[in-house]
């Protein structure tokens, strides 16, 4: 549910500006909307020091987890002693110097690695030698020649073969005056062989101790967080303030609070001696949006984040719609109870070695998983097998082994869907005459549907519902702009065969439920001939065969995962939400206050 929010602006005198925003931050109840435009170099600096901050543990999360010896120094005694002595800010700026001289050390082990990739076939050859040869008149070169054949010496030269390979001769060719030799001509080195060996090995243990210092650092991240939070929460102090506007001796602010703490934000003012104004938010107002849903709801809640989607304030949550048809898609999708009890057990050890992380993405994974094994066994399917014994088979539905049958609950499932939204939109608009178009759009959805079964499954269209559709029809032309908006908003009505088709459209979309599903059971199937094929009798074909079935179905129940992604939150996230008209122009109420609190 969204919580109803309520406009506030808040005066106080310019003095206590300090004081006030210091109690605000405490009670954080309030999303602040800046007055005035916000800027300053105080602002600038602050912004500026929690980008270094954030970035630091950004470079810090690249690497690898600590072992244990960064991660407990000398010993616990000596990490406790010195807890209270680490500078973090100091550790920001040692980490950004540290992730500049390992660019450079980079860049130069790869400047140093292509230079003995070019030299190292022809040996340590000496360039200072040759260089010497040069001011007695002989000159010195080098060249690679492709193939087994040895081309004749040049006349008046020498040839001192350095190494052969199967990509030819590598040689150094001296002699005075002009002469010519068969093959690329290499330029000579700069230094020898062994100098730039030298160098590549200290760039390496350069880098390697950078690359320690930066895993000790990493062991403190628990510091760094802090001072992140610090930096970010004195972003969002100097921002309150340089927003607030001012007449005089007198400032204030404005912003949005949740309905159901306007009296504690009214005991603060009382102590403080703020003015307050509190109204509704008016129709072009910017209003964050704050959801608060029954515990068996909150698990969709982190899929949202996930995929930074929020209903905006004046529209509607669809969050048990979401949940439900998301957990019949993902289970349709995957269509395996093997991999729907694989994504259980995952669970449940991903959430027994991460006890403090939040639990709805873990409950989450605890619905789509049992949804998964109960539609797989419905369907008579574990690990791509379909010939289950006794015990399991008893519980398939032969319906469900029927394509056709599959195709048309696919297409009930898509008009189910769409016909929610319709509903849902009916309910909301039930003082308008909009109510009446979303009952017309209804029967147009299931029109779509008879039409869509008609073409794929050969099924007639029923006769006795001609009338149904005329009239959902004649409901939509008539009532689906409001009289007084027609004027400015007639286009709708010209634009109306496209939409027809389009939803003719958003019901087929739904037929991919079948085919991911159909999809998936093929490539486990092969997976499992493959390996049968290979036989299980002796120890190596065993273990091939094992190897076949492991990543055959870890390489499937991925695909479906991503499928899932792809296609399960597009059927809710687009095609319900356009026939619901949900945009999803929401922005998170965040309100100000202090994050440290440990």
């Amino acid at each position: 549910m969204i919580v109803r929010m309520k406009k506030v602006s808040l005066l106080c005198l310019a003095d206590d500006k300090e004081a006030t925003l210091e109690a605000l931050r405490n009670l954080g109840v309030m999303h602040l909307e800046p007055t005035t435009e916000i800027r300053g170099a105080d602002v600038d600096q602050a912004r500026q020091e929690e980008q270094s901050a954030k970035s630091a543990l950004f470079a810090l999360n690249k690497l690898g987890e600590p072992d244990a010896r960064a991660k407990s120094g000398t010993g616990a005694t000596a990490e406790a002693d010195t807890a209270k002595s680490f500078d973090a800010a100091a550790a920001v700026r040692r980490i950004h110097e540290l992730g500049e001289a390992k660019r450079t050390i980079v860049d130069r082990i790869a400047h140093l690695t292509t230079e003995k990739a070019l030299i190292e076939p022809f040996g340590d050859f000496d360039p200072e030698a040759a260089r010497r040869l040069a001011g007695h008149g002989i000159s010195v070169r080098l060249f690679h020649v492709p193939g087994k054949k040895i081309p004749p010496t040049p006349e008046g030269a020498v040839v001192l073969a350095l190494r052969r390979d199967s990509l030819g001769l590598y040689a150094a060719v001296a002699g005075k005056g002009p002469f010519g030799y068969p093959g690329r001509e290499v330029p000579l080195p700069a230094r020898r062989l062994s100098r730039v060996e030298s160098d590549l090995e200290n760039a390496r243990t350069e880098r390697d101790t950078i690359d320690e210092e930066l895993m000790a650092l990493r062991a403190r991240r628990r510091e760094l967080d802090f001072l992140l939070r610090e930096r970010r929460e004195r972003v969002d102090y100097l921002e309150a303030g340089a927003g607030m506007g001012a007449s005089g001796k007198i400032i204030y602010l404005r912003g949005y609070c949740p309905g159901n703490r306007i009296e504690s934000l009214r005991g603060d003012a009382a102590k403080h001696g703020w003015g307050l104004l509190i109204e509704d938010p008016g129709d072009t107002d910017r209003v964050p949006t704050l959801i608060r849903n029954p515990v068996w709801l909150r698990p969709i809640e982190s899929l949202f984040k996930v995929i930074r989607i929020l209903p905006g304030y004046r529209e509607a949550d669809v969050s048990a719609s979401f949940l439900l048809f998301m957990s019949l898609f993902f289970a349709m999708i995957v269509g395996d109870a093997g991999y729907g009890a694989v994504l259980l057990a995952l669970t449940f050890v991903a959430r027994m070695k991460a006890k403090k992380a939040p639990a709805e993405p873990f409950r989450l994974m605890m619905i789509f998983g049992s949804m998964t094994v109960v539609w797989g066994l419905l369907t008579g399917v574990v690990f791509g097998f379909t010939n289950l014994p006794a015990p399991l088979r008893g519980l398939r539905i032969d319906w469900l082994g029927n394509n056709d049958n599959v195709m048309f609950l696919c297409l009930v499932i898509g008009a189910v869907h769409l016909s929610v939204a319709h509903l849902w939109n009916l309910v909301r608009f039930i003082n308008s005459t909009l109510a009446i178009a979303q009952l017309g759009w209804v029967s147009v959805t299931w029109t779509m549907f008879f039409a869509a079964r008609a073409l794929l499954l050969g099924k007639p269209f029923p006769s006795w519902y001609f009338p149904i559709a005329a009239g959902g029809f004649a409901a939509v032309v008539v009532f689906m702009t409001p009289w007084k908006k027609m004027k400015t908003e007639w286009v709708n009505h010209i634009m109306l065969p496209l939409t027809l088709m389009s939803n003719f459209g958003d019901i087929l979309s739904y037929l991919r439920l079948f085919a991911l599903g159909v999809a998936g059971l093929q490539l486990a199937g092969a997976f499992n001939t493959m390996a049968l094929g290979m036989g299980f009798s002796k120890p190596l074909s065993g273990l091939i065969a094992a190897i076949i079935l492991f990543l055959g179905h870890s390489l499937n129940l991925a695909l479906g995962l991503v499928s899932v992604l792809v296609h399960g939150i597009r059927l809710n996230a687009l095609e319900f939400s356009m026939h619901f008209g949900l945009e999803w122009a929401g922005f998170t109420y965040e309100p100000f206050r202090t994050n440290n609190k440990e």
